[in-house]
């Protein structure tokens, strides 16, 4: 599970890199926008995604509830608008 959650880090990092070097700033906020705006799919992807960063938010609360990781839950549900997946992963990693 270490290893699944390493290779989320490292791909998340490498298309983010790769995305913003194509996309900085405002570039990516207009292709976010044109992704909700382009139709139905682009709205069941977003609330997919948010939707599954709920059920990891649940989890990591569980989780910190159980283990008393309360600190790097919190942090990492933060990060998660910005981080998806990597901030989960990192959890993973950090939790003990």
């Amino acid at each position: 599970m270490h290893i699944v959650a390493l290779v989320v880090i490292v791909a998340v990092v490498a298309v983010s890199a790769w995305a913003w070097r194509f996309a900085p700033g405002k570039l990516a906020a207009d292709e976010f926008r044109r992704i909700w705006q382009g139709g139905r799919w682009g709205k069941q992807l977003l609330v997919d995604f948010f939707g599954l960063e709920a059920v990891l938010t649940l989890w990591m609360l569980t989780d910190a509830a159980a283990h008393g990781t309360w600190i790097l839950a919190i942090g990492c549900i933060v990060t998660m608008p910005v981080f998806g997946s990597m901030a989960a992963a990192t959890y993973w990693l950090l939790r003990g």
